[in-house]
């Protein structure tokens, strides 16, 4: 752990001093309450902030994860002292020699990282690389132990891809819906990339849905940090980043900016255990839900699909989904020729 206990913010700091700042305050786990609402803040003023940030992290991760080898604590040695001026007395209250060694090492970083990351392997057990690639059917669940001890739960008719490498655990999500249960190690990052944007947990549980248009993030325990993909940030189509706390859930489409709410996770990860729930949600929108989890497909018009529904539902049971919907709304049920099962507005009969 690294870093002095902060109280404050200190004010007048150029984004790279800032990001040292802040990275001390989550390195140190002490990112939270007054001080993650400023973050979040600080994040949202300008793009460069997210960009000082990332290459904070970035480099100081990196450079974590060599161990003890020469040539870098010869640089930690110099980074730490070269500590910069300090602009406000509560600089020098809230880690300012790791800060320092941040501040330092971004700065060398330019100059050695090229011909040091190809040593870099050299330093990093090979037990760590991984690259594989999991699915799941429509209706299957899959639990999956990755070789860092990370467990990821797949959902119905969801993909992802490992990539475990010298400087980061990466997941790329190539479709649906996963669990992570991250093993904490906070030299060896672990980044989700899904629909244009890069999840970095610090020790976590959350979950990550993909749909064609919108990524859905719900964080169980720990904290991530949302932000744009490289080329994203490249391209000037970056947003600014999102720091996420227990209990929220972030929305982010393709060029807009992230929302952020509260939710009910344990409403919203019941599908690890086999259930959707639902509290008064348009029938429409529950039977897509459960079309997810089967072959035999609910179909739904107009009238019936405005009702308003609410209940725990087992999964991949679309028969019983509809029995119990024809039991609660004012509805009928039928199978269809071709195999589906049809919802219509009406009073079932014999009602």
């Amino acid at each position: 752990m690294i870093g002095a206990p902060a109280t404050r913010f200190p004010r007048g700091l150029s984004p790279d001093e800032a990001a040292a700042f802040w990275l001390v305050q989550m390195d140190a786990g002490r990112l939270e309450g007054r001080l993650a609402a400023e973050f979040e803040q600080w994040l949202g003023i300008a793009p460069r902030h997210g960009e000082a940030f990332k290459r904070a992290r970035e480099t100081w991760n990196l450079f974590e994860g060599v161990g003890d080898e020469p040539s870098v604590a010869a640089i930690r040695h110099g980074a730490l002292a070269a500590e910069p001026e300090h602009r406000s007395s509560g600089w020098k209250f809230v880690g300012a020699g790791a800060a320092a060694t941040i501040l330092g090492l971004m700065a060398l970083a330019t100059a050695i990282l090229p011909a040091w990351r190809e040593r870099l392997p050299v330093f990093v057990p090979a037990v760590r690389y991984e690259r594989s690639d999991f699915a799941t059917a429509r209706g299957e669940l899959r639990e999956i132990e990755l070789v860092d001890g990370s467990r990821i739960t797949l959902n119905t008719d969801s993909a992802v891809r490992v990539a475990y490498s010298a400087d980061r655990r990466l997941i790329a999500m190539l479709r649906g819906q996963a669990l992570f249960e991250v093993a904490k190690n906070r030299r060896w990052p672990f980044v989700v990339e899904a629909g244009g944007r890069q999840i970095t947990a610090l020790g976590t549980v959350f979950d990550v849905r993909l749909e064609p248009d919108r990524v859905q993030v719900i964080l169980a325990e720990g904290k991530v940090l949302v932000d744009s993909l490289k080329e994203h940030q490249e391209a000037g189509t970056a947003v600014a980043p999102v720091l996420l706390t227990p209990g929220e859930e972030l929305i982010a489409r393709k060029g807009r900016a992230a929302v952020t709410t509260k939710i009910d996770v344990e409403r919203q990860l019941r599908w690890r255990e086999g259930f959707a729930e639902f509290e008064e949600v348009p029938l429409a929108t529950a039977v897509e839900e459960m079309n997810r989890y089967s072959t035999t497909p609910l179909v739904v018009d107009r009238e019936a699909g405005e009702l308003k529904v609410s209940g725990i539902f087992r999964t991949g049971s679309p028969h019983r989904f509809a029995a119990i919907v024809a039991e609660l709304l004012p509805v009928r049920v039928r199978s269809l020729p071709e195999g589906s099962i049809q919802i219509v507005r009406g009073a079932p009969a014999g009602k």
